[in-house]
C-alpha cells in the first residue's frame, strides 16, 4: 500500500511539474517532412489549425531544416492561407540560412545521413489577429527557380500567442 501512495503522489507532482513548464502562448506547431530531402515544386506542406482566439496577436514562424547539401544561401516559399470562409491570401516569404560567406545560419543539430542538419525558424507575421475563428489552411511550397531542392529535409509552420506586455 506504501508502494501505490508513493507511485501515486510521485505521479501527481510530476504532472504538477509538467504542466506547469507549458508554454501559455504557443498556439500550433507541425513540421512536414520532405521525402528524400528533396522538395518537388509539385508537393505541397499542408496544415490544418482550428483557431477560436480571434482577439490575441499571434506571430507566425516558418520552420525550416536542411542539411549542409542545400545549394542556396536563401529559399523562397509560398504561404497560402485559406480562412474558415474561403478566402485565401498568399505570401511570399524569404528565408536567409546562410550569411554572405556561406556560413550556415541555422543552429546545428547532429549529423544524419553523414551532413549535418540546421535548424531554423523565421518570423513572417508579426502581431497579427486571425479574424474569425474556424480551420485556417497553410499551404507551404517552394518558390526557388527548380523544380527538385535538394537539401530540404523538414518545412514547418509553428504559430505562438503574442505576450500581452510586449
Amino acid at each position: 500500500m506504501k508502494s501505490f501512495s508513493f507511485i501515486f503522489a510521485f505521479s501527481v507532482f510530476a504532472s504538477l511539474i509538467l504542466t506547469s513548464c507549458a508554454d501559455d502562448n504557443f498556439i500550433f506547431e507541425k513540421n512536414v517532412e520532405i521525402p528524400n530531402a528533396e522538395w518537388l515544386t509539385s508537393e505541397k506542406a499542408i496544415l490544418k489549425v482550428d483557431i477560436s482566439d480571434t482577439v490575441s496577436q499571434h506571430n507566425f514562424y516558418i520552420n525550416v531544416r536542411n542539411t549542409e547539401a542545400y545549394p542556396y544561401r536563401n529559399l523562397y516559399v509560398f504561404v497560402k492561407t485559406t480562412f474558415p470562409n474561403e478566402k485565401t491570401s498568399r505570401d511570399t516569404v524569404g528565408i536567409v540560412l546562410a550569411d554572405a560567406t556561406g556560413k550556415w545560419i541555422g543552429s546545428g543539430s547532429g549529423f544524419l545521413n553523414s551532413s549535418r542538419h540546421l535548424t531554423n525558424t523565421i518570423l513572417f507575421k508579426y502581431n497579427k489577429r486571425f479574424p474569425i475563428s474556424g480551420e485556417y489552411v497553410f499551404e507551404i511550397e517552394q518558390a526557388m527557380r527548380t523544380d527538385t531542392l535538394k537539401g530540404i529535409q523538414n518545412i514547418g509552420l509553428k504559430i505562438d500567442k503574442q505576450p500581452v506586455n510586449q
